[in-house]
């Protein structure tokens, strides 16, 4: 299970990414149902969501992001904060239990925020009563209409505070479970809140409930580590640990050596591998918070450290669109502003090259570009 990869240090590197590729289904796509997706990857990171959007198209077996916001439209696929302060898209159906692992800890972590933006258990309780009154009443609402409902919290707050209170109070209902995004705005590519659906909650345990989501999370972005898990849900390593040797002693994942470090995959993962060792050298073109490059602690097998500051500029947390080939990075991409000539402008990397001819060709039936 990979312990057999005695190649020359590139080459491993480059087979752990493929392997990733492999698990996060951007070869070889076999659905049709976005939720599904989603799903099968635990939580895609939707902090951007015009490439959220394509994150997920690009795993359907007919890329189409269109297909993708009908099952937003549908309240299939829901957005909200889960884990490490940021946004993800989850299944519906989901999000609950998720959040019940995670909330807790997210919440405690922001006492030194919730007290510098004056913000009482009192005023979190008005705030979820204006929410649920207001969306009950006038249905799923655009943050400046929820911020409106607001307004009566905002009396007291100091000059530059206010989007700092009111983000506060949105995610922490959110991570509360008592609001989520999901539909979109009239003529706008904004999400619109809903009070979250509770009638498929089903009660799960805590432990259940992690065990659930390492087995999915090994499945759909293996070979990972400890740490990988660990940073990707924000979840102390102890309770993570437990649960994926749980798992390779249910048979569901199993354990292997890279690098005389241990990681977790699918138990058909190295056969898969080898069947589609073609596919994984394809060149892609994946949104700048595409799992790939957000989904693990260690990205370096996919990223070199040496390029990473051309997709992370300055370090501040907005990444860039990047080329893959030969399962490795090579560049970063975007939309050409122009109306003739190439679609796609392409940034190669120091030291690398990127085919502009292959990059184009792909940008012709690309989500992104629809």
């Amino acid at each position: 299970m990979l312990v057999c990869w005695g190649y020359a240090e590139d080459v491993k590197i480059t087979q752990v990414s493929a392997a990733r590729l492999l698990s996060l289904d951007l070869i070889d796509s076999s659905s049709d149902d976005p939720a599904e997706v989603v799903r099968r990857l635990a939580c895609v990171q939707a902090q951007a969501l015009p490439g959220a959007l394509v994150s997920v198209a690009l795993r359907l077996r007919q890329p189409s992001v269109a297909v993708v916001r009908a099952a937003i439209e549908a309240g299939d696929i829901v957005r909200s904060w889960t884990q490490r302060g940021t946004i993800h898209f989850a299944a519906a159906e989901d999000i609950g239990w998720i959040l019940a692992l995670t909330a807790p800890r997210l919440i405690r972590s922001q006492t030194a925020r919730r007290e510098h933006f004056g913000v009482s258990e009192e005023m979190l309780e008005r705030a979820a009563g204006l929410a649920e009154s207001a969306i009950s009443t006038r249905g799923p609402l655009s943050r400046e209409d929820l911020l409106a409902e607001f307004a009566p919290l905002m009396h007291g707050v100091g000059d530059g505070e206010e989007y700092g209170r009111e983000r506060y109070l949105i995610t922490t209902l959110a991570m509360r479970g008592i609001i989520v995004q999901s539909g979109f705005a009239a003529d706008r590519d904004e999400l619109t809140y809903i009070l979250r659906d509770r009638s498929g909650d089903t009660g799960i345990d805590a432990e259940t409930a992690l065990s659930e989501w390492m087995r999915r999370y090994v499945l759909s972005h293996g070979p990972v580590t400890v740490d990988d898990a660990a940073r990707w849900t924000g979840l102390p390593k102890t309770p993570i640990r437990a649960a994926l040797r749980a798992a390779v002693d249910a048979g569901e994942i199993v354990a292997t050596d890279i690098d005389d470090r241990e990681h977790f995959q699918a138990p058909d993962l190295d056969d898969r591998l080898g069947e589609g060792e073609a596919q994984s050298q394809a060149m892609l073109l994946l949104p700048g918070f595409d799992e790939l490059i957000l989904g693990y602690k260690d990205r370096s097998q996919t990223l070199a450290p040496a390029h990473e500051k051309a997709v992370v500029p300055g370090g501040n947390g907005m990444f860039k669109n990047t080329v893959i080939d030969g399962a490795r990075a090579r560049g970063t991409w975007k939309r050409s502003p122009k109306k003739t000539g190439p679609r796609v402008v392409v940034e190669p990397f120091a030291g690398e090259s990127v085919d502009l001819d292959r990059a184009e060709a792909i940008a012709e039936s690309h989500p992104a570009f629809g």
